[in-house]
């Protein structure tokens, strides 16, 4: 039964990816002292990696880090990246610095006398003109001809707007914020709002200061992504994209798509679309019309704050995170390569075998973290029996008095006293609630309760899933096709490793000891 489920499901996978073989994402962290990504930029081979306090230069194939800049210790911080080549500004709360040199030596090119407008909030540079570089501050829009030389204020009317995001297009720029997308051409003074975020209904009678035209959406604009005619904004969980430049939008297919936008980007040489969510990294298939997670290697949903194409051929993709940086390579083309079937049940057959099913291993979650189902329907059963039990109350009274009386008379007073009063007495009562046993505050306060255990169950048994499977596959690609390269083979049992530490951490050790039984169970029997 086990070979004939094995070759069916090693016949679908065969089938159902006929054209490639999914790469993972690998920790590319290395020697990068503080992990929280901000930004990348890069060039061909060459990287640039902004963290929190730190940016660093390395090339595409070989990921040794070098540190470049540096921030002082304080609350300042980097907050974005852009350039092309040798030329790189670095954003960051107390302006901008630039670099025309790889990094060798670095120049403050903006700062003012305001915090607001020296807090650098997004940066761009035009693709056509690489001297043209465009800054959103917390107080401003400001457009430089000449690498950050000399500034222009163009904030006009968005001075006082809240803006997250901007990107240059020929003679167009654009720029996303609180309340809709903006563009303006670079000889106009006035930005025109061509995407707007949606407002609470108005009083009848009171009349609308915007276009009625204007398209309206819930939501900030995160993000831009423009190639040619072709721009795509990022708004809360959905994605919107024109094909004229912003005159018309339409929504963006959401399917398979999870978490909040946080940004897009446009592969130069093929039209993917890959998009960066607070739920990882997604791919746009044309084919199906839906998006497809990019998720073997991330151990856990991770937030992504920013990705990049990097490589001559612009195929490396990079995700940035705030714990760490990583690298995922598609496009391994294996349609025309021959398989080996029966070795491939052969090793199908021996990772399942001596390890617990995912099954097992979700009930052994469930009840180390005591999520289980089980929990709530007990809670619920002995609330109903808590509605039948008395309420007893016991109580005991005891007083003691004396009687005293007093006489007077002509010649003396005197006074006697009686016998004392004493009073000892039990008191014992039940009483039933019985409205009880058809709803009690108790159910109340128990669908709180399970709304939160079934979420976090959810959550446990997602992390579980993914781990789980991810550490099959790399345990399957390892035995079937072992890389002849070493680093890149120490990698993967490394990662297996660490998978297998992470399935422990979430079933209280369940794998390993499971595994440990097995192996003994084995050793007897062989010396048996």
């Amino acid at each position: 039964m086990f070979m004939k489920v094995a070759f069916a499901v090693i016949l679908v996978v065969m089938l159902a990816v006929p054209a490639y073989s999914q790469e993972l994402w690998v920790g590319k962290d290395g020697n990068i002292r503080n992990v929280d990504s901000r930004a990348m930029v890069s060039d061909g081979n060459l990287l640039y990696l902004a963290t929190r306090n730190e940016v660093y230069k390395g090339t595409a194939g070989n990921e040794k880090w070098e540190s470049i800049f540096s921030l002082a210790a304080g609350d300042n911080e980097v907050t974005c990246l852009t350039g092309r080549g040798k030329n790189i500004l670095i954003g960051t709360k107390r302006g901008i610095f630039r670099s025309e040199g790889g990094g060798k030596a670095w120049r403050n090119v903006f700062r003012t006398l305001f915090a607001d407008k020296s807090n650098i909030i997004s940066l761009d540079t035009s693709k056509y003109d690489l001297k043209k570089v465009a800054a959103v501050t917390a107080k401003g829009i400001f457009l430089s001809y000449d690498l950050g030389e000399h500034w222009k204020d163009i904030s006009g009317n968005l001075k006082n707007k809240s803006l997250h995001c901007i990107a240059l297009n020929k003679e167009l720029i654009y720029v996303g914020g609180e309340d809709g997308l903006y563009v303006k051409k670079e000889d106009s003074d006035a930005w025109e709002r061509i995407c707007a975020r949606s407002t609470p209904e108005r009083p009848e009678g009171e009349e609308s200061e915007e276009p009625a035209e204007e398209p309206e959406y819930r939501g900030a604009v995160n993000c831009i992504a423009v190639k040619g005619a072709s721009v795509y904004i990022g708004i809360d969980e959905k994605i919107l994209y024109s094909e004229t430049g912003g005159k018309d939008w339409r929504d963006f297919e959401r399917q398979g798509l999870g978490g909040v936008i946080n940004d897009i980007i446009i592969s130069k040489k093929e039209d993917k679309l890959y998009c960066a969510t607070s739920k990882g990294v997604f791919e746009f298939d044309k084919e199906t019309s839906r998006w497809r997670e990019l998720y073997k290697g991330m151990d856990r949903i991770r937030a992504v704050n920013d990705i990049e194409l990097a490589g001559e051929e612009g195929r490396s993709l990079w995700a940035l995170t705030e714990k760490g940086v990583y690298k995922f390579e598609p496009g391994k083309y294996t349609g025309n390569q021959y398989t080996d079937i029966e070795n491939s049940l052969k090793t199908f057959k021996i990772i399942f075998d001596g390890e617990p099913t995912y099954t097992q291993l979700a009930k052994a979650a469930m009840k180390f973290n005591e999520v289980s189902p089980d929990k709530i329907a007990k809670w619920r059963k002995a609330a109903q029996v808590r509605a039948l039990m008395p309420k007893v109350s016991l109580g005991m009274d005891k007083h003691q008095s004396t009687n005293y009386e007093i006489y007077t008379s002509a010649t003396r007073d005197y006074v006697t006293s009686g016998p004392d009063d004493i009073y000892n007495a039990l008191n014992f009562s039940v009483s039933w609630d019985l409205s009880n046993l058809i709803w009690s505050d108790d159910q109340t306060n128990i669908d709180v309760r399970s709304r939160l255990t079934t979420q976090l169950r959810n959550d446990i048994l997602d992390d579980l899933r993914r781990t789980y499977y991810e550490r099959k596959r790399l345990q399957f690609e390892i035995m079937q096709s072992p890389p002849q390269d070493q680093r890149l083979l120490f990698e993967k049992q490394m990662r297996i490793r660490e998978l297998t530490q992470e399935i422990d951490d979430l079933t209280g050790n369940y794998l390993t000891e499971n595994m440990r039984k097995n192996t003994d169970k084995a050793l007897l029997d062989g010396r048996e």
